[in-house]
């Protein structure tokens, strides 16, 4: 009785770890892009797709450049959502896109990876986001991980430092945190050497056998890797050609009459048939797999449980769809809003002290321009014959604080971009939460780059020493380069680093123009006074102008025989900045600084929906 009970036991827990298992089918699914902006010609990259990739088994999509493998890959692992026809279906249920995303994680080609943190630290912030756990048991679980992973000997570099075989493990590490049942990975094996590639092939092939459904695409294996293969998918010209075990390659294109040369690399033959090679024969073979609804050429086995069953080959396994109730009530987002937020900005704080390009170089070229321009307006602050040239002074402050941070965010930011998709995809935390998180760890290093640049320049050029001009012209200063850094998150949001380096500076650039130094508001056209009011370096000017000249300033000592400005107050009316209210200013900069961010998200929303 004793080992009836032992028996049922064992069934229940097999029956528990099967339930886990997902069956990923596709029907019909075809995809199509628009051919130009100017027509609505369409071009179909995929043509009626069908597919079974089973638990169990390392599947491996290949083909040609531009056969449509990655295309696939990404519909599937819902990266591509628009333009899509036909079915995708979980243990034969219509697949859930917000379900599905909890159960997959997408392991892009390209590693997009934190280089200023250490592996373990990195561990440590995907375990933060993706696991309710306590400090002890992340611990333990990282610790398994790297482990299995070979990257324990490695914890404690910087992920910048490891070679491509160790980021692409570390790659595969993270999303393993919240160990999910479908995983998906594109061209995990490219810039590695041959004997990485095994090793990334093998770990792989590992996790499959552990239950998982492992989805890769591969451009072009090497004999060793393509025997590593449990189910092949070959795609040519957006059809399927062949879909079924790699030692049935052969035999299969045996029975179209394409004899596969002997000591011959059958993916490379295959290959070199979808290239016309020998022919046009892609018809017949998508006719003969039936674009992958056939099963005949699958592997004789299947995984269960770590063991390999033989079942008849076209006997499709029974698919189970209990995993569900596990699934259901799991939270989209595994930390709350304020835990993400916590974990993020402490990531980015260590990015930043890191990164000495980034963070000291910033700080200090604020101080070197600072001193060279506090040299060559030496003591001109309080003589009323170098009021001009104080009030160009003024200008290039405002001016040189506002590019800076925008141009420093407008190159950065897109950078951050890869990673941002892959770790937003994969479901580590929520986009607005992202968003502020950078805010708030690039706002301490740009208040230290305004106060060591202004504190520098109001006492070299020797302005009136008062705490109130002080505090208030530092004020002006550090809100205007807070709002170029949100025109600049605009800009580096919308466009690629490239782009944005050259239409950047043409977007700043009527700004700059009605601001009021250039031409004056009373000298320009009525029609055109429109503009200089959402000019916000306007805004700006006039504050540190009335921050220096206003509020009953006295009669300013003259080097020269004649002073015409020696009355400040009269300086401001010649400049139409007499009835200027400073803080009614600085309100229309906070206000446009949080338009602006709200805009620059709205475009960064898009982009990652869009995935662009």
């Amino acid at each position: 009785m004793s080992a009836e009970l032992e028996f049922a036991e064992k069934r229940r827990r097999s029956r528990t770890e099967v339930d886990k298992s997902l069956y990923l089918l596709f029907e019909d699914i075809s995809y199509s892009v628009q051919r130009g902006i100017l027509t609505k010609e369409r071009r179909e990259l995929l043509r009626d797709l069908n597919g079974d990739f089973r638990p169990g088994e390392l599947t491996a999509i290949m083909g040609l450049s531009g056969a449509g493998k990655s295309t696939l890959m990404d519909i599937l692992a819902g990266f591509t959502t628009t333009s899509v026809t036909g079915k995708i279906l979980l243990n034969e249920r219509e697949r859930d896109m917000s379900e599905f995303r909890k159960l997959s994680a997408y392991i892009m080609q390209n590693d997009n990876l934190q280089s200023f943190l250490t592996v373990q630290e990195a561990m440590f912030v995907a375990a933060d986001l993706k696991l309710r756990l306590n400090r002890c048991q992340k611990l333990q679980k990282i610790d398994e991980i790297l482990t299995v992973m070979g990257l324990d000997v490695s914890r404690y570099t910087l992920t910048g430092n490891l070679s491509g075989g160790q980021r692409k493990r570390l790659a595969i590490a993270l999303e393993l945190i919240n160990n999910p049942p479908v995983m998906f990975l594109d061209e995990p094996t490219s810039g590695l050497d041959s004997v990485t590639s095994k090793q990334c092939l093998a770990l792989l092939k590992q996790l499959a056998q552990e239950g998982r459904t492992i989805i890769c695409t591969i451009h072009q294996p090497s004999a060793t890797l393509f025997n590593m293969i449990d189910h092949l998918y070959v795609v040519a010209d957006g059809n399927c050609v062949y879909t079924g075990s790699t030692h049935n390659l052969v035999p299969y294109l045996s029975s179209l009459g394409l004899h596969c040369p002997t000591h011959y690399n059958p993916i490379d033959f295959l290959m070199e048939i979808c290239n016309g090679d020998y022919g046009s024969h892609i018809s017949k073979l998508v006719e003969s797999i039936e674009n992958g609804k056939s099963n005949v050429w699958r592997s004789a086995k299947t995984f269960y449980l770590n063991k390999e069953i033989i079942v008849p080959q076209q006997i499709t396994p029974i698919r189970l769809y209990s995993f569900e109730t596990e699934f259901k009530q799991t939270p989209h987002y595994a930390a709350s809003s304020w835990k993400q937020l916590c974990v993020l900005v402490k990531r980015n704080a260590i990015r930043l002290i890191r990164d000495r390009v980034l963070s000291i170089s910033r700080i200090s070229m604020h101080l070197v321009i600072a001193l060279l321009t506090g040299i060559l307006y030496f003591k001109i602050g309080q003589d009323a014959a170098y009021a001009l040239d104080n009030f160009n002074l003024l200008f290039f402050n405002i001016m040189f604080l506002m590019y800076n941070a925008f141009s420093a965010t407008m190159i950065s930011f897109p950078l951050e971009l890869p990673i941002l998709m892959r770790e937003h995809f994969n479901r580590w935390y929520k986009l607005r939460t992202y968003y502020l998180a950078n805010k708030l760890a690039d706002f301490l290093v740009q208040f230290i780059a305004t106060f060591i640049y202004t504190i520098v320049i109001y006492y070299m050029s020797d302005q009136l020493p008062e705490s109130r001009r002080l505090v208030l012209y530092m004020l002006m200063c550090f809100v205007i380069s807070l709002v170029g850094q949100a025109a600049g998150l605009i800009v580096g949001s919308g466009l690629k680093v490239q782009n944005s380096v050259i239409f950047g500076p043409f977007a700043i650039m009527p700004f700059l123009i009605l601001t009021g130094f250039f031409v004056r508001l009373k000298d320009a056209h009525p029609y055109l006074h429109w503009l200089f009011h959402i000019s916000f370096l306007k805004y700006g000017f006039e504050g540190v102008m009335v921050a220096i000249y206003g509020y009953d300033r006295a009669k300013l000592k003259c080097s020269a025989d004649y002073c015409h400005f020696a009355i400040p107050e009269k300086f401001l009316t010649e400049l139409d900045m007499k009835h200027v209210n400073y803080w009614y200013n600085i309100t229309v900069l906070i206000l446009m600084c949080i338009i602006l961010d709200i805009v620059a998200y709205i475009i960064l929303n898009i982009r990652v929906k869009k995935r662009i």
